[in-house]
C-alpha cells in the first residue's frame, strides 16, 4: 500500500483489515513522537483504529530480532505494518539489504496476512539533501522488492484506491 503524505493510504490499509478481521488484527505502529506535531499525529492514528485491534510500538529492529512476528500471537493474526518508511530512517545507517531481506522471509514465513503501508517517493523529483536522495533510494528499492513479493499491491491518492496487482 504506497501513497504520498495524507493520501489515505492508512486508512484504506485498515479498512481492508477491518473488513476481513473485524478486530482481530495487529497494528504495528513505527512513528515516533519527535515533536509536538508528530505526537499530535500519532494521536489522532490511534484515536480512529477500531477497538479491540492489537497495537504494537515498537522499532523495526526490536521487533524483528525478537522473533514475535513469526511466533505465536503475532505470526497468526493479520498484520499491519505502519509504516515502512520510519523503519528505513531507523535503518538510514545501516546497510540496507540485509534488513531487507530478514523482513520478506519472516514475511513468507508468517501464517497471517501482512500489510504494508509505505510511502511513494517516485511521483517527485530528486531530493535537494543527501539524506533526502539515500532515504528516497532506499525506500524505493524497498517498495520494489515488496511490490514483487507482494500478492496484492495498491496506490493510493487522494483517499483513491487504485489496484495495481
Amino acid at each position: 500500500m504506497s501513497g504520498g503524505v495524507r493520501s489515505g493510504k492508512s486508512h484504506f490499509a485498515e479498512s481492508l483489515l477491518s473488513l476481513q478481521h473485524q478486530d482481530s488484527w495487529v497494528y504495528w505502529a513505527t512513528g515516533q513522537a519527535c515533536d509536538p506535531e508528530m505526537a499530535e499525529r500519532i494521536a489522532c492514528h490511534k484515536a480512529s483504529r477500531p477497538c479491540g485491534v492489537l497495537t504494537v510500538e515498537e522499532g523495526f529492529r526490536a521487533l524483528l530480532a525478537s522473533g514475535r512476528l513469526e511466533e505465536g500471537d503475532l505470526g497468526e493474526r493479520p498484520l499491519l505494518l505502519d509504516n515502512l518508511g520510519f523503519c528505513v530512517m531507523e535503518l538510514l545507517d545501516d546497510e540496507i539489504e540485509p534488513w531487507m531481506d530478514r523482513f520478506s522471509t519472516i514475511l513468507a514465513r508468517r501464517k497471517g496476512m501482512t500489510v504494508v503501508v509505505t510511502d511513494e517517493v517516485g511521483f517527485g523529483g530528486v531530493a535537494l539533501s543527501e539524506l533526502g536522495r539515500r532515504f528516497a533510494d532506499r525506500i524505493g528499492r524497498w517498495n520494489q522488492k515488496l511490490s514483487r513479493e507482494a500478492t496484492q499491491v495498491y496506490a493510493v491518492m487522494m483517499g483513491c484506491p487504485i489496484r495495481l496487482r
